[in-house]
């Protein structure tokens, strides 16, 4: 395949796959060929971005117009319905996150993909992240030292997974697999155990985990909070790397291991940084994730090379997040109140 000739089809087009298509429409590699959603007033919208598309109803309307690539951006509960769909029409496929939402149409959709010999891309968006990047790649150089713990959280003002029931359901569905799949980047190892509880509110959700690597997680996810957050923290036994992408998108901050200013790893370029006035920070040339994403997937069809974040991951995050699900108890209020 040359430049600009890779045809793909993008099924569902409403608040995040309009998001893609811009992305698409933007990417010289692509030709969007088809845009399938239900509903008229969305395809109307995507006239605007895709003027040479075929705007058609159903999944099976696009693939008639022999793509070599389709884009699931529909409710999760039809991923892993439509990916095999396009899988065994001989397209490869990109599934928006969850990979699907059961382990066993998780793990179907893999296997098939791989049987197939069909390239299949999970949308892990977290890690085409620059700086989240740049973060996996000091920890596996070990420029922290050994990783100890990993922190996230991930707050949202409105997020949800459509047929993933609300709540913490949703929380867990719909921003759980971001910082999951950056956990399995950081660190391979099979996991110990994990759980989750529910905060009195009911909205709050932390996920704790430990890998049998000795590597323990915490992950806070909140789907209707009054601000959005979006933080991680990676110890290690040599210093503590800080990322704050709803304030500095393009900066990683570097403590020691107490937590006092301690210069960037060896070899990058510091500067002074508001955020951490007792630390420093390494600045990550910015450029949109969404877009190097895309580019990425555009790029593994081309050249049939294995992603990124292959289906398999997807398959592995749909396992924990099932896991963790059925350990889903609420905290105690009179616990919280006297810690």
């Amino acid at each position: 395949m040359s430049a600009a000739n890779v045809r793909v089809a993008l099924v569902g087009c409403g608040r995040w796959g309009e998001k893609l298509l811009r992305a698409l429409s933007e990417n010289a590699r692509a030709r969007v060929i088809a845009v399938a959603d239900v509903d008229r007033g969305r395809l109307s919208r995507a006239r605007a971005l895709a003027p040479r598309a075929r705007l058609v109803r159903t999944i099976d309307e696009a693939l008639a117009a022999r793509v070599d690539a389709v884009i699931i951006a529909t409710p999760a509960a039809s991923h892993a319905e439509l990916a095999l769909r396009a899988l065994e029409a001989g397209a490869d496929v990109f599934v928006e996150k969850p990979l699907a939402l059961s382990a066993a149409q998780a793990d179907r959709c893999a296997s098939r993909a791989a049987a197939l010999g069909r390239i299949g891309m999970v949308g892990h968006l977290l890690r085409y992240h620059p700086s989240v990047v740049r973060l996996v790649a000091l920890a596996r150089e070990r420029r922290l030292g050994d990783l100890v713990s990993f922190s996230a959280a991930r707050l949202s003002m409105s997020a949800g997974v459509a047929g993933a029931g609300g709540g913490a359901r949703s929380a867990l569905w719909t921003l759980g697999p971001h910082d999951l799949s950056l956990l399995s980047a950081l660190d391979s190892s099979p996991l110990a155990e994990a759980r989750a509880h529910l905060a009195p509110c009911g909205e709050l959700v932390t996920l704790e985990a430990r890998l049998e690597s000795g590597l323990a997680a915490r992950i806070e996810l909140c789907s209707s909070s009054p601000t959005k957050e979006r933080r991680l923290r990676l110890v290690g036994s040599a210093g503590v790397a800080v990322f704050d992408d709803v304030r500095a998108p393009d900066r990683i901050v570097f403590l020691d291991a107490r937590g006092a200013g301690a210069g960037p790893p060896a070899g990058e370029r510091a500067a002074h940084l508001e955020l951490a006035p007792a630390g420093s920070e390494l600045e990550v040339p910015w450029r949109e994730p969404l877009s190097v994403e895309i580019e990425h997937f555009l790029r593994c069809v081309e050249d049939r090379a294995p992603p990124l974040t292959p289906l398999d991951e997807g398959a592995a995050v749909v396992r924990i997040l099932e896991r963790v699900e059925a350990t889903l108890a609420p905290v105690d209020a009179r616990v919280v109140a006297a810690g």
